[in-house]
C-alpha cells in the first residue's frame, strides 16, 4: 500500500543566487517501510524530508499522502494532516529545555486535545519502551546526548502516528549512543511504524530496509533488493488532530513563563513600574484633590461682608434684632457688626503723648467673624481692644497691670491686644470699642462680617442685603467670594489630566518594553515554535500561547505594581501629613491595567510568532 508519493517534486529557493534543493523527485514509500536517504551535506536531503513531513511546500510537482493531494491544503488542514501522520526526531533534539522530560514527550498529545491523565500514561509508556522512564521528571537540559535523542523518539512514538521522520538522529552522538538510537528505530519499525531516516553516514543507512541517495537535489535508488518492511501500522493516533484544550494551553503558557526566569522577571518589572506609577500617581492625585477641596472650603469660599451707611452719620448702637437676623441665616456660623467711628486722640494713662488712631465699635462674635488672633487679656471687664501696632506706639508693655486708655478724654479699660487681623488688617493700628459706646462718636460706615459653612457663601450673600435693609437692599454693598466650584473643578481636572498623561506615557513605555521582551522571546524560541507547528499546532495555537504568556506576565506585573505604587504613595502622602484617599477600584484597575499591557505587548509579539514557518525554524 502506497503511503507517500512524490511526482516530479521540485523545491527552488529564490536568490540571488537561486538554489534548486530538490530537482524533480519521484518517490513512492509503502506503509511499514524503513527508508534511509543518505548523501552529502547540502544535497537536498533535509529539504526533501521537510516536504515529506509537510513542514515545507514544493515549488512544483505533486505530493500525496494516502492518495490525498497536499497542494491545495490550507494551513490548518496541513497542521491536522501532519498531526495525524508524522512524528519527528530532529538532529538538534528540540526538547523543552527548562521543563521536565515528560512535558516534551507529551507535546504531540497536547496538540491532539488528549486529557492530561492519558497523556501522562502514554508518555511514560513511550519512555519505558526506550529505557529512559526514570528521566520523566528531569529537566531536559540535564540530559546527555543519547538520552535526549531517545526522549525525542519517545515523543514521536507517544502519539501513535504511522510515520516517524528522523533527520540525522545520530549526527550529534557517539557510536554507542548512535547504535542505541538505530536499534530503537528498528524496534519502532517492527511495530509497524514507517521510518524515514536522513543520514550522511552509510553505516547508519545500512540499518534501513531501503536505501536512497540524494545528491544535487536528485534522488537515486541504491538498494535494488526486495524491500524489507515491518507490519503496517493501521491504528489511528489517539485524540483529535491539531486541537488543544484551553486549560492545557494556559498550563503550557504558565510553565513556559515559570521556566523562563530572566525574560519573565524583565517583563514583570516593566509592567510593575508602569502600574506602580499609575497607582501612585492616582493615589497621590486623589489625595491632593481632597486637599485642594478642603483648602478652598476652609478659606476662600466661607467669608461674606456687607457694608452700608447707617443713616445721618450719628453713631447709634445697632439693633439687636439685626445681629440676630444675620446670625440666623442658614449657613452662617459667626457674625459681627463693625462700625467705623473715625479718628480720635488716644492717650495712655498715666498720661503720655497721644496719637490719633481709628476707632471702631463692634458687636457680636468679632474674634471668629474677623478671624482675629488675640493675646492674653490684659485686664478684667473689657471695654476696648487695641491693635498690636498701636499698643507698640503707646508703649503698652510699660502700662500698669490694669491699663486704661483715654479716647478723646473718655476712659476705657483695655481688654486685650489684637495680635493679627487678616480679614480687617486696619484693626492692628486701631481701637475697637466692645463695651458701652461713647455718645460723641460719629459713624461713617457699618460692616457686617459673616463666616459661613463650606459652600454656603453664595446663598448667604444673596440674602444678607434684604435682612439689613428690606426696603432698600440695593443700598447695601455685599462683598462675597466668587463661586469657586468651577475654578476648583478646573484645577482638579488639570491635575487629573497631567497625571493621566504621565500615566499614559508610562503605560505606553511598558507596552513597548513588554512587546520587545516577548518579541525577543519569540526570536529565541523560533525552533520551539517550529517544533510545536511540526507536531500539529495551528497558527492560532501559537498566537494564543504567546498572548496567554504575556497576559500572565501582565497580571503578575499588575499585582507587583499595585503593591509598589500604594507603598510609594503612602510614603509620599505621609511625608506631607495628608490624610490618604484611595479609590476602591484602584486594585481591580491595576490588575486590568497589567492585563491590558500584557495583551497589547503580547499581540505585537504574537504577530511575529504567527509568521514563524516550521521548516525554516527547524532548519535554523
Amino acid at each position: 500500500m502506497t503511503l507517500l508519493r512524490l511526482d516530479g517534486v521540485r523545491r527552488i529557493f529564490p536568490g540571488p543566487p537561486e538554489v534548486t534543493a530538490v530537482a524533480g523527485v519521484d518517490l513512492e514509500i509503502a506503509a511499514g517501510e524503513f527508508v534511509a536517504i543518505e548523501g552529502p551535506s547540502g544535497g537536498g536531503k533535509s529539504t526533501l524530508l521537510n516536504i515529506l513531513g509537510l513542514l515545507d511546500r514544493p515549488t512544483s510537482g505533486a505530493y500525496a499522502i494516502r492518495d490525498r493531494a497536499t497542494a491545495e491544503l490550507t494551513d490548518g488542514e496541513m497542521s491536522a494532516l501532519r498531526s495525524d501522520t508524522f512524528g519527528f526526531v530532529f538532529q538538534a533534539f528540540h526538547l523543552l529545555e527548562r521543563r521536565p522530560v515528560l512535558d516534551s514527550v507529551e507535546l504531540n498529545l497536547v496538540y491532539r486535545a488528549v486529557p492530561a491523565a492519558v497523556r501522562r500514561t502514554r508518555a511514560l509508556e513511550a519512555l519505558e519502551a526506550l529505557g529512559v522512564a526514570e528521566l520523566a521528571d528531569t529537566a531536559a537540559s540535564r540530559l546527555s546526548g543519547g538520552q535526549r535523542q531517545r526522549v525525542a523518539i519517545a515523543r514521536a512514538l507517544a502519539a501513535g502516528t504511522p510515520v516517524l521522520i528522523a533527520d540525522e538522529p545520530t549526527g550529534n552522538l557517539d557510536s554507542v549512543n548512535g547504535a542505541r538510537v538505530i536499534e530503537a528505530l528498528r524496534t519502532v519499525n517492527a511495530r509497524g511504524v514507517t521510518v524515514l531516516l536522513v543520514t550522511h553516514d552509510p553505516e547508519v543507512a545500512a540499518a534501513a530496509g531501503r536505501r536512497l541517495r540524494m545528491r544535487d537535489g536528485r534522488l537515486t535508488e541504491l538498494d535494488t533488493m526486495a524491500r524489507r518492511s515491518g507490519a503496517d501500522a493501521t491504528s489511528a493516533p489517539i485524540g483529535t488532530p491539531a486541537r488543544t484544550r484551553f486549560g492545557d494551553l494556559v498550563r503550557d503558557a504558565a510553565a513556559s513563563v515559570r521556566t523562563r526566569g530572566g525574560r519573565t522577571v524583565g517583563g514583570v518589572v516593566a509592567v510593575a513600574v508602569a502600574v506602580a506609577l499609575a497607582v501612585g500617581a492616582f493615589a497621590v492625585g486623589a489625595t491632593a484633590q481632597a486637599q485642594v477641596s478642603d483648602r478652598f472650603d476652609a478659606h476662600a469660599n466661607r467669608e461674606v461682608a456687607a457694608t452700608w451707611s447707617p443713616g445721618d452719620g450719628r453713631y447709634r448702637p445697632p439693633d439687636a434684632a439685626l445681629l440676630d437676623g444675620l446670625s440666623s441665616l442658614s449657613g452662617v456660623v459667626a457674625a459681627a457688626l463693625l462700625d467705623e467711628l473715625g479718628g480720635h486722640v488716644v492717650t495712655g494713662v498715666p498720661e503720655r503723648p497721644g496719637v490719633i488712631a481709628p476707632v471702631f465699635a463692634a458687636s457680636g462674635d468679632l474674634v471668629a467673624a474677623a478671624r482675629l488672633t488675640m493675646r492674653d487679656p490684659l485686664g478684667t471687664g473689657p471695654v476696648v481692644l487695641i491693635g498690636s501696632s498701636l499698643a507698640a506706639q503707646l508703649d503698652l508693655p510699660a502700662f500698669p497691670a490694669h491699663p486704661v486708655l483715654l479716647v478723646d478724654g473718655t476712659r476705657a479699660a483695655i481688654g486685650g491686644v489684637i495680635a493679627a487681623s487678616p480679614r480687617v488688617p486696619e484693626l492692628s493700628g486701631a481701637i475697637v470699642w466692645v463695651g458701652d459706646r461713647p455718645a460723641f462718636a460719629e459713624s461713617s460706615r457699618r460692616t457686617a462680617l459673616l463666616v459661613t459653612r463650606a459652600g454656603a457663601a453664595p446663598q448667604v450673600a444673596a440674602q444678607v442685603a434684604v435682612v439689613i435693609d428690606a426696603a432698600q437692599p440695593g443700598s447695601v454693598e455685599v462683598d462675597a467670594p466668587a463661586d469657586v466650584s468651577t475654578l476648583r473643578t478646573e484645577i482638579e481636572g488639570d491635575l487629573l489630566l497631567v497625571l493621566s498623561g504621565f500615566t499614559g506615557l508610562a503605560l505606553l513605555a511598558a507596552v513597548a518594553a513588554l512587546a520587545n521582551a516577548m518579541a525577543g522571546s519569540v526570536l529565541e524560541r523560533r525552533a520551539e515554535i517550529g517544533l510545536r507547528r511540526a507536531v500539529g499546532a495551528r497558527t492560532r495555537h501559537i498566537v494564543g500561547l504567546v498572548l496567554i504568556e504575556s497576559l500572565l506576565i501582565g497580571v503578575a506585573g499588575g499585582i507587583a505594581g499595585l503593591f509598589a505604587g500604594l507603598m510609594a504613595a503612602l510614603a509620599l502622602i505621609a511625608s506631607q501629613g495628608w490624610l490618604p484617599v484611595f479609590e476602591p477600584l484602584v486594585a481591580p484597575a491595576a490588575l486590568l491595567g497589567g492585563a491590558v499591557i500584557g495583551g497589547l505587548g503580547g499581540s505585537l509579539a504574537a504577530r511575529r510568532a504567527a509568521r514563524v514557518l516550521p521548516g525554516e525554524a527547524l532548519r535554523a
